[in-house]
Formats: structure tokens, C-alpha cells, sequence
């Protein structure tokens, strides 16, 4: 079927018509030709894409179409389309290869881009199978050709950067031939800017394939790309030195030790390039050494995990260049003023800047202090800011030892006239506590005597000023964090270690309490809140409780917090954000109550038995009633911390509890707790268990909670042991009802399925604490029976997950133990008659 072109060109003109009627029915026209006679519509794409009389728009369009008709990666679709070409007769598809390879030259430039992305996709296609074996033969006479105008050496580059964007399974010869071409188009004796910028990107894709074992061509492509970034006027030649330090880039990766001779080259360009500060070109050739810096960083981590030793003889060279540029770097982070072009070099120097603290170790410390020193007492607080970042940025790789001169510039910079220089101060301070001060080292940052000062300092930090508020919360909260692996330790000398804390826990409470008192006019619109109770939660779980003064300052602090806790409660929430921010107040403020109840435990108990932890336990119960699950569930794990500190006494205070105790506040960790409760109380319970026992039923009809509802019944099994009798006919319904198979047959949505899996981990774990709970062996095969009928079922089930497996094989292994109590029982019982 022939097409005509002008109605062709008319249907792709049609089709991009913003009146719907007009563009859908174009659109249909162009689906049908195409379904008709495939091959002739691709015929007609080509010959509209080269046709210099069509608008450009149809042109362009065409292009689209075509690339999108021979897309050849990844999707299925793009397999269908691969089948398709190749099912095109040879003829055709020459034809529109050939179609292509004349528009390279079009002076339309998105002619030219649509041309060399399509022959991109047909090389992927072609040329690993043996087909199209000239192309690039032809590619490369374009270049060769005498007179060859500048456009068709664009378009031409343009289509060797698609060619060589994937592999292709070019011979070396091709490859060597191809960069001799590029590198020959970069060079400054090419008059034309376009030309130049396009053999720079084709270079990027090329270069992947080189041969850098080869010195000679080594030296061609490293030469070709130092003078393309070498300074040149005018904006758009910064392009081309965009794309000569994205060259380096690209050989970084994989061939950085090849570029030690070249090293003190690219040290060159890259001082020029951010001394001029163009945005582009100074990104790009900060990223070249933090590429550098990662590679080797991650070759080191390599070798530690797999030959167990830290070797860098293979990338020694590279500390000698890196220390050359860590001035220029440091002058980077000192010009960090300016519009946001300004800010993003500067943000890329910082990293860049840590990257190679991390390289080059101890190496860095004496050109740092020298920056360091030069602008931490200057006039500017600028200057001072800047050296007081830089010092924050390069702990990350030099040992103590070389980085302790720096301890009393950094103290004096926390207490500077300036509040941004001592923000800045307070945040590196953060960093000292997070990588050089935390007990698990051997040799730590501070001495004795710097940390009292420091921890002054820092107190001092924190007063009147909002502004360093949050770092000080950060540093505190850091600082606390190093400490809690050794928290819990038996060993005395690590008690000692975190007894450091312990005379200064009462200012730092001080300090972060009154810098976030609710403010009566807006009561939640405080952003200090969240950072003082974060840091507060650390400070409590960290503390020696066997000091006095810790045990003291974190007695006094509950109260306090449980103040703050009922203002909150009572406070009147108006706007949404307003509610938000009241229920993750009221979530962080049970969150620090909580860990103020595990930490004095035992010790608390006495103390609320005089005082009644009935108001504790009814704001608790308060905060059960809000609309913010996470409030919710850190008030039912403050409410189970509450109950296992006060131990079976808490049965007094039940009567409280039974009140917030109903389907409508239930969550999956408040039903956990309760089983909690249940097992803190004992026997104690039984008055309330009746109707304990009822509500969690009427919970069953909320499947969510279904899995914690049946697990929770096992708990209290085995709570209350025999007395649990009573409810284990109605309980035994339960568990078979959710058992039934055809809950879980032909399940094959995700999420259904993982539901299924989690409520028979919750069945399995009701059986077992049924099963060790109860004690007549009567009873007891019964639920057996029941047990091994379930299992034989879930056996069935190929969806069910490795979880479910675990804790089937987990309970079969305890039920030898459960039956062999039993057969004790009934032999007493037999010898006894």
C-alpha cells in the first residue's frame, strides 16, 4: 500500500493539534496505517524526516515515532519491536538506514538529534548480529570528507555518542579509529564551536572502550582532553570544559592509576576552573576527585573485608596530588558567599573536602591547621565560620593524635561574639561526639579536662540563643547516643566511662527544658520541641542510675514532663497543623516517660506506691484517646513500663486502665501490652478477666488486629495458667474459625497473602501459650489434636512464608517438653493412688 506523503505530513501535522477532535483522529489515522502495512509506514517516517520541505514539527515528530518503532531495550514491547525489524525484507530496511545517514546533515537541529538517536538504537540492534558491518565505516568518511560541512560533522558526532552509548561489539580497530576521529574534531584548530562540543560528548561513550593500556593512545586521548579544558572565553565554550572534566569522570571509575602522569595537569586546570567559578565546570571537576577519592576509599574497604590488611601501595600516588589540592579546595569553602551557583560549589568542595580526609589521612591535618589558623581569629566571621566548618568536614580519616591541636580552637570558636561561627561550632562539636569521642574508642578526642570545659561550654552554648538551639540538641543527643552500647555493660570501668555524664545531666536538662517551654499564645508551634525530647530520651537511657546525681536528675525530670505532658493534653488544638504537632508532642513526651520508667525500674516503685501513679497512668490513658496512632502506641508502651515497675500492685489501678480499655483505642502494640500486663499481674488479674477476655472477642471482628488478638490469647494462657479453662471452649472456636482454609485458598493478592502469613503466626503462637498454660492433660490433647489438624493444613499452602514455617517448627520443638509435664502429672497421680 502506498502512502502519500502530503497526506502523510498532514496527519502528523494534524496529529500534534491542540483541538482534541482534530488530534485523536489523526492519531487513529496514523495507528491504522501502521497496523496495515508496517513496513511502509517506517518508510514513509524516513523519508519525512529527511524531506527538507516538511515543517520542522512534522519532522521532528516523525523522528519519535520512528526511534519509538525500533526501540530495542529491556521492555517486552521492545523485543516485539526488535522482531519487527528484523522481519522488514532488506530492501526496506536499507533504504531507511540510508535515509538516516543523509539527514546527519540536516540543518534542522532536531532533525539531526532525532536521526542520530534512531541510528543509536538500529547499531544496538545490527551490529552484534553482523549487520550494518559499514556504518560506522561510514560515520567516520563523514568526518573524513573534504568540505564535509560543519552540521553534518555535528550530526555525525551526535550519532557516534548514540552508537557507542551501550556496547556494540566493535573490533579495537574500529574503536582506535573512531578516537582518532573525535580527538581530531576536538581540537582548537576546528573553527566551529558546535563541532567541538559534540566530539567532547561522543568522547564521554567512547572513551569506556579504549585502550588505556596503550600509552600512545593514552597520551592522544589525556592530551585531547587537557586542552579542551584548558580556559577558553565566552560562554558557550565553558560547555566544552564542562564536558572535557566529564571525560576525566568517566575514566575515573575504573582507570584512575592510569592518570598519574597526568596528575599535576588536571591539579592545574582544576585551580583555574574554581578560581573562575563558572557553576558547571567547577561541579564537574570537583566530582572528578571526589570519584577519585571514593574509588580508592572503596578499594581499601575491599581489601580490609577480603585479605583482612589495609594496603594502598597500588594508590599511594594519589595523597601526593590530593594534598595539592586541599588548599585549593579550602579556598573553595572560604569563598562560600554569593548567589546559589556560589552555594553549590561550595556544598560540592565540602564533600569533595571529607572525601579526601578519608583518602589521605593524617596527611590532611597540617594543611587544615595552617587554613585553620589563618582565618579562626580574622576580624570577618566569615573567615572564622569558614575555619570552623573546615574543621568539621576533615575529622572523618585523621587519628586523634594528629587532629588534638585543634581541641582549643574549636572551644573558643563555641563561646564566639558571632552566632552563626558558634552554630557552626556547636554542629562540629556534633561531629567530634559522633566520630572521635564515643567510649568505644580506645583514644578519645577530649581529655578529662577539655571535656568538663567542653561540656560548660556547651551548657553555655545552649542559653538565650534559638538560633544554636538545634545544634546544641544535636550535639547532646550525639554525645548521649556513644554511650548506650556500654549503657547496660557489667564491666565497672565502663560504668566509670559513662558516669561522665553524670554531673552535668542536670544542666543539660535545665537548659533543654526552659529553651523549649510552650509558648501559651501558640502552644505547638515550637520546632525546639521535638530536638529537646530526642536528646532528652538519649540523656535518660545513657544515665549511670547507680550515680546519685543522675538517679536525682532524672527523678526531678519526670515530674517536670509530666506537667508539660497535661498541658499539652488540656492545650486547645485548632488548625490541622496545630493537631499534628500537639499529638507528636504528646508521642515524644510519653516516649521520654517512658524511658524515665525503665530506667529507675525498681527503685521508682517504692516511691509511687507513697505518691499513687494513678495520675502517671490517666494521662497515659488520655493520650489513648487522640486520633495519632504513633501518640497512641508510645502511651500503651509507657502504660506496660508503668505496670512491669510497679509489678502485681498494679491491679489497683486497673480499674483506670478497664476504662481506656476498648475495641475502639486497640492497636496491635497496645494488645501486646496488655498481654504484658496480664503476665505482670498474674493471678491478680482474675477479677477483670472476664471482661478483658469479651472485648478482645468483639476486637476479632477488626481483622487488623486479628493476628495480635489470637497471639495476646496465648499470653494470657499462659499468665494465668489453669484458670485460663474457663475461656478455652470460646477461644478454641476462635482459633478454628481462623484457621478455616478458605480464608487462604486461591489468595494471590501481596497483600492478602502476608496477611494470611501473619494471622497464623499469631494462631501458632496462641497454641503455644494454650498449650504450656494450661494444666490438665485432658484439655490439653484436645488443643493438640487441633494443633497437628492446623498444621496438616498450612502444610498444604505453598504461600505461606518463611516466618510461618519458623514458628510451626518452633512450637512442634517445645511440645515434647509441654507432653512430658503431663505424663509427670498423670504418673504422680498414679502413684499417689
Amino acid at each position: 500500500m502506498d502512502i502519500d506523503m502530503g497526506t502523510f505530513t498532514k496527519l502528523l501535522l494534524d496529529a500534534q493539534d491542540p483541538d482534541d477532535n482534530i488530534r485523536l483522529v489523526a492519531e487513529g489515522s496514523l495507528k491504522q496505517l501502521q497496523d496495515l502495512d508496517f513496513p511502509n509506514f517506517l518508510l514513509s517516517l524516513s523519508a519525512e524526516l529527511s524531506k527538507d520541505a516538511s515543517p520542522a514539527k512534522c519532522r521532528s515528530l516523525a523522528g519519535i515515532i520512528l526511534k519509538n518503532s525500533v526501540e530495542g531495550k529491556y521492555s517486552k514491547q521492545n523485543h516485539l519491536n526488535i522482531e519487527r525489524w528484523f522481519n522488514l525484507d532488506q530492501l526496506t530496511r536499507s533504504k531507511i538506514k540510508e535515509s538516516l545517514l543523509t539527514t546527519l546533515g540536516s540543518s534542522a537541529a532536531e532533525v539531526r538529534h532525532a536521526s542520530s538517536q534512531i541510528i543509536g538504537k538500529l547499531a544496538w540492534i545490527e551490529i552484534p548480529s553482523r549487520q550494518w558491518q559499514d556504518l560506522i565505516g561510514k560515520l567516520l568518511g563523514n568526518m573524513a570528507q573534504q568540505g564535509a560541512s560543519p552540521l553534518l560533522k555535528q550530526g555525525t558526532l551526535e550519532a557516534l555518542e548514540y552508537v557507542f552509548e551501550e556496547f556494540v561489539g566493535l573490533k579495537q580497530n574500529e574503536i582506535d579509529d573512531v578516537l582518532d576521529a573525535v580527538i581530531q574534531a576536538m581540537k582548537r584548530a576546528e573553527q566551529n564551536y558546535e563541532v567541538r562540543l559534540a566530539a567532547v560528548k561522543a568522547l564521554q561513550n567512547v572513551l569506556k572502550f579504549a585502550n588505556f593500556a596503550n600509552e600512545d593512545c593514552r597520551n592522544r586521548l589525556m592530551t585531547a582532553i587537557c586542552d579542551a579544558a584548558k580556559s577558553d572565553e565566552g560562554e558557550e565554550k565553558k560547555k566544552i570544559k564542562q564536558g572535557a572534566f566529564s571525560c576525566l569522570t568517566a575514566i575515573a571509575p575504573e582507570k584512575y592509576m592510569a592518570l598519574e602522569p597526568y596528575m599535576e595537569t588536571i591539579l592545574s586546570l582544576t585551580s583555574e576552573a574554581l578560581e573562575e567559578g563558572e557553576e558547571t565546570v567547577a561541579l564537574q571537576c570537583i566530582k572528578f576527585w571526589s570519584t577519585i577519592c571514593g574509588e580508592v576509599i572503596e578499594l581499601r574497604e575491599q581489601k580490609k573485608r577480603f585479605a583482612h590488611a589495609s594496603s594502598t601501595a597500588d594508590c599511594c600516588f594519589i595523597e601526593k596530588p590530593l594534598c595539592s589540592l586541599v588548599p585549593v579546595l579550602l579556598k573553595t569553602v572560604l569563598n562560600r558567599e554569593g548567589d546559589v551557583d556560589a552555594l553549590k560549589i561550595f556544598m560540592s568542595a565540602t564533600t569533595c573536602l571529607g572525601l579526601v580526609a578519608r583518602t589521605i589521612g593524617d596527611a590532611i591535618v597540617p594543611l587544615a591547621i595552617q587554613f585553620i589558623e589563618c582565618n579562626i581569629e580574622m576580624a570577618d566571621w566569615r573567615s572564622r565560620k569558614a575555619a570552623t566548618s573546615a574543621l568539621g568536614v576533615i575529622l572523618e580519616g585523621p587519628s586523634v593524635e594528629k587532629l588534638a591541636p585543634v581541641v582549643s580552637m574549636l572551644i573558643d570558636r563555641m563561646e564566639d561574639t558571632n552566632m552563626e561561627v558558634r552554630r557552626t561550632a556547636v554542629c562540629t562539636l556534633g561531629r567530634v561526639f559522633e566520630l572521635l569521642h564515643s567510649p568505644a574508642h580506645a583514644k578519645r578526642f577530649f581529655t578529662d579536662e577539655d571535656f568538663c570545659r567542653v561540656m560548660a561550654v556547651l551548657s553555655k552554648c545552649g542559653k538565650g540563643c534559638p538560633e544554636v538551639f538545634k545544634e546544641f540538641c544535636g550535639a547532646i543527643y550525639v554525645l548521649a547516643r556513644g554511650y548506650q552500647s556500654i549503657s547496660s555493660e557489667v564491666d565497672h570501668s565502663k560504668k566509670k566511662i559513662s558516669s561522665e555524664l553524670s554531673p552535668f545531666l542536670s544542666g543539660f536538662i535545665d537548659v533543654l527544658l526552659s529553651a523549649s517551654e510552650l509558648d501559651k499564645e501558640a502552644p505547638f508551634g515550637l520546632p525546639a520541641s521535638a530536638y529537646t525530647y530526642k536528646a532528652l530520651i538519649e540523656l535518660v537511657r545513657v544515665s549511670n542510675i547507680q550515680d546519685y546525681e543522675a538517679e536525682i536528675a532524672i527523678r526531678v525530670l519526670m515530674p517536670r514532663i509530666m506537667r508539660r505532658l497535661n498541658t499539652a493534653l488540656d492545650a486547645e488544638a485548632i488548625s490541622p497543623s496545630d493537631k499534628s504537632n500537639k499529638y507528636n508532642l504528646q508521642a515524644l513526651q510519653c516516649d521520654v516517660l517512658h524511658a524515665i520508667i525503665q530506667k529507675l525500674g525498681r527503685s521508682l516503685a517504692a516511691d509511687m506506691v507513697k505518691e499513687s501513679p494513678q495520675f502517671v497512668l490517666l494521662l497515659f490513658c488520655r493520650v489513648l484517646t487522640c486520633d495519632c496512632s504513633t501518640a497512641r502506641d508510645k502511651a500503651a508502651l509507657a502504660i506496660g513500663a508503668l505496670a512491669h515497675t510497679v509489678g502485681p500492685k498494679f491491679v489497683a489501678y486497673m480499674s483506670i486502665l478497664l476504662q481506656y480499655y476498648n475495641v475502639k483505642v486497640f492497636s496491635p502494640i497496645y494488645i501486646e501490652v496488655i498481654g504484658n500486663i496480664f503476665h505482670v499481674l498474674g493471678d491478680e488479674i482474675l477479677p477483670y478477666c472476664d471482661y478483658m477476655m469479651d472485648v478482645l472477642y468483639k476486637g476479632l471482628s477488626k481483622q487488623r488486629l486479628k493476628p495480635q488478638i489470637l497471639a495476646c490469647f496465648g499470653e494470657i494462657a499462659l499468665a494465668i495458667g489453669e484458670d485460663f479453662e474457663e475461656y478455652l471452649q470460646v477461644v478454641m472456636k476462635k482459633l478454628k474459625e481462623a484457621a478455616n482454609p478458605r480464608y487462604y485458598a486461591n489468595v494471590f493478592d501481596e497483600d492478602k497473602v502476608n496477611y494470611g502469613n501473619q494471622l497464623r503466626q499469631g494462631i501458632f503462637k496462641a497454641y503455644s501459650g494454650i498449650l504450656r498454660g494450661i494444666k490438665d492433660p485432658k484439655s490439653g490433647l484436645k488443643v493438640a489434636a487441633d494443633l497437628v489438624e492446623f498444621i496438616e493444613t498450612v502444610c498444604k499452602d505453598k504461600n505461606r512464608d518463611a516466618s510461618v514455617t519458623y514458628t510451626a517448627v518452633a512450637l512442634l520443638s517445645e511440645f515434647g517438653s509441654t507432653v512430658e509435664t503431663w505424663t509427670d502429672g498423670l504418673i504422680s497421680k498414679l502413684t499417689n493412688d
